[in-house]
């Protein structure tokens, strides 16, 4: 038998480790959803599982896969869609064939839907006789801008797979109000979408479009239990026949603040830094804590570089701010000094708000709608700053905003945060010292 590699059992990676386990509020709940009409909608913070429980249940196969993006809009993401089925999209002002950055502004299009099954014919010549497949097609006039048109064109080819939606949340919030409505429309014809994104409330796209309740499943992928780390732990371990002691579980549980990505990222370097690379006939014992620091060292290095450059972009953003008020430089500054335990449930904007003003350089300045309208633009701000994945998100119904990459609450308890702080750029010093005067 071949031998197993560490990498192939922990980590995070785009194919499936061989520790992942099934969990009954989320797997079990995924299958049932997927045997409904209703669409799917899959959420949680980053690295929590999303794509691996969507690889997990659903055939590469039976999906039409688009990876959504901060450039997307409704053409290009329907565009995507049909180009997939393999109908041709050419512009209905002319006989060019349109390529994916090529949008007409209108929407509207010609598309060519294949036969199933062509027809061979015999060119003859002087020279000699070749064959060529000679495709059949029926053509439609669409507008890519509306899903009845997108519908009509799918069910013509008999279309039965799911069309799945991932990095849902990179898309401008337009867009993803109009998709909320398209959803309607797409169910209504039998056609169903699988949604992807990386936020932590409840009821997201419903606040787009009410009419959604009852029409869609959601499947939170958070929280993580203990004994789900324990699982996962200990089936990778079994399968690379080693055994950890229960202080370094514990351990590993402790720094990975309920993320099984850092869980995962975790044992993997655990396991190299012990000089296991593959699984072996005899059972190896793990029992040397000072190796799991080393494990951790080397992902907070991993880290480093990624947090501090979003970090210090987000509060670069304060030199575009109207108003010299320099928000997004103050809110770098709460974040990287608030405890991490109130980072992981969540900050309400009124406490935003009110520290803010106690370290402003001009409290009376900063009004509530000034923090309104920075907390609603923070993932557009991130998409702007090219922050992948987005480390915050605001929640518009609880009015927090919270931590959705784990990874940064991991970065900040092992970083030394006053030198964090000295790293970020602030706008006062540099651009507009008179201010201060």
């Amino acid at each position: 038998m071949t031998n197993l590699r560490v990498s192939q059992v922990f980590g995070v990676k785009k194919e499936m480790v061989l520790s992942y386990i099934e969990r009954d509020q989320v797997d079990e709940k995924f299958k049932q959803a997927l045997k409904t009409d209703k669409h799917i909608i899959v959420y949680g913070s980053s690295k929590q599982g999303k794509s691996a429980l969507r690889r997990k249940h659903i055939a590469e196969e039976d999906e039409v896969l688009v990876q959504c993006g901060p450039n997307h809009d409704i053409q290009s993401i329907y565009g995507s869609i049909l180009r997939q089925m393999k109908i041709q999209i050419e512009s209905s002002m002319s006989d060019k064939l349109l390529t994916h950055d090529d949008v007409d502004a209108k929407g509207k299009f010609k598309v060519n839907i294949p036969f199933i099954g062509g027809i061979d014919a015999e060119l003859g010549s002087k020279v000699g006789t070749s064959r060529e497949q000679v495709k059949n097609y029926r053509s439609f006039d669409i507008n890519l801008d509306v899903a009845q048109d997108v519908g009509e064109v799918l069910l013509a080819i008999k279309f039965s797979k799911l069309i799945i939606l991932e990095n849902f949340h990179y898309l401008e919030d337009e867009i993803q109000k109009r998709l909320a409505f398209d959803l309607r429309t797409f169910q209504d014809m039998g056609i169903r979408v699988v949604i992807l994104g990386i936020w932590r409330e409840r009821n997201r796209l419903n606040q787009f479009n009410g009419d959604l309740i009852d029409r869609i499943t959601e499947v939170p992928v958070e929280p993580w239990e203990d004994v789900d780390f324990d699982k996962v732990i200990n089936k990778g371990a079994s399968l690379l026949n080693v055994e950890l002691t229960e202080q370094i579980i514990l351990k590993i549980k402790e720094c990975s603040f309920g993320n099984i990505g850092i869980v995962q990222e975790i044992c993997k370097e655990l396991f190299t830094a012990s000089g296991i690379t593959e699984s072996s006939s005899t059972l190896q014992i793990i029992d040397d804590e000072s190796l799991l620091d080393k494990a951790i060292k080397i992902k907070v290095e991993d880290y480093t570089s990624r947090h501090q450059r979003a970090l210090e972009s987000i509060a670069d953003a304060s030199r575009s701010y109207e108003g010299g008020l320099f928000l997004p430089y103050y809110i770098v500054k709460i974040i990287i000094l608030s405890e991490i335990q109130e980072l992981k449930s969540g900050i309400k904007r009124q406490t935003l708000h009110t520290r803010i003003r106690e370290i402003h350089y001009q409290p009376e300045r900063v009004r509530a709608g000034d923090m309104t309208n920075l907390l609603h633009g923070l993932s557009n701000l991130q998409g702007k700053k090219s922050i992948v994945p987005p480390l915050f998100d605001y929640d518009r119904s609880d009015k927090r905003m919270k931590v959705i990459d784990s990874s940064l609450l991991f970065f900040l308890r092992f970083s030394d945060r006053s030198e964090l702080l000295e790293e970020i750029p602030n706008p006062l010093e540099s651009d507009i010292p008179d201010l201060l005067s």
